[in-house]
């Protein structure tokens, strides 16, 4: 079942805080329960892409974040 947009912007939230403590738990954004598996798949500069796994409840999500487009000679 996919994240509602409540559970979106958690799973978002919480993807900041990994990224600042890669080593910390990080709580599942469907169930709450500590060990969300985050993968960084990003394909930077064009868009952020993170696998999400929880081994509690099941969740299995893949958010995108696109980003801005690279515009050639604009500084």
């Amino acid at each position: 079942m996919p994240l509602t947009p409540d559970q979106t912007r958690e799973a978002l939230r919480r993807i900041t805080a990994w990224r600042l403590e890669p080593a910390k738990p990080v709580a599942c954004p469907a169930c709450g329960a500590a060990g969300l598996t985050v993968i960084d798949r990003s394909a930077r500069p064009h868009a952020e892409w993170y696998a999400l796994a929880c081994p509690a409840c099941g969740l299995d999500e893949t958010l995108h974040i696109p980003m801005g487009a690279v515009i050639p000679g604009v500084d």
